[in-house]
């Protein structure tokens, strides 16, 4: 039987290498790596499942945000339209601001992880998606985006 399909997609080469290193050291997860949001297009197509099965063989992306010609966020909602909701999503980023989130969030994204990330982390995110609880995770990470805004909130008052 395959082993379960992840992509990773950030531009910065050291930060996707490290990733698909943590996710291959585990010998347990066939990984792939695009390096820009086309080539993860490119990617996505080439791994659809084909013969009216519908599905992508791509089962989970860990996706940077700031990205050169397709940021994360618009290739996130590219995902959406595209391919559905069956392939899982988990933001991976420096940045962190209420406009990121509720686009992430409304993406249903798994998890919105905050770079420097821990291999945990990841691990964590991809142990919890492909066993079963996608669901909990999109709504795990909605409740953090409700905990951010009001952090956001607070920033706001305190520069006023």
């Amino acid at each position: 039987m395959a082993k379960p399909l992840i992509m990773v997609v950030d531009d910065e080469i050291d930060v996707a290498n490290s990733i698909t290193n943590t996710i291959k050291d585990t010998k347990t997860y066939d990984v792939i790596t695009a390096y820009s949001a086309q080539e993860a297009l490119a990617l996505l197509k080439k791994n659809k499942i084909l013969l009216g099965l519908g599905g992508n063989r791509i089962r989970l992306i860990f996706l940077d945000i700031k990205m050169p010609e397709m940021n994360g966020l618009q290739f996130l909602s590219r995902i959406r339209k595209d391919f559905g909701e069956d392939i899982g999503v988990c933001m991976l980023t420096a940045w962190e601001d209420e406009e990121k989130w509720d686009q992430a969030t409304s993406g249903f994204v798994v998890n919105y992880i905050k770079k420097p990330f821990k291999s945990e982390e990841i691990l964590s995110t991809i142990e919890n998606f492909l066993g079963g609880n996608e669901g909990k995770m999109v709504l795990n990470t909605f409740e953090k985006h409700i905990n951010k805004r009001e952090e956001f909130e607070k920033n706001k008052e305190g520069q006023v």
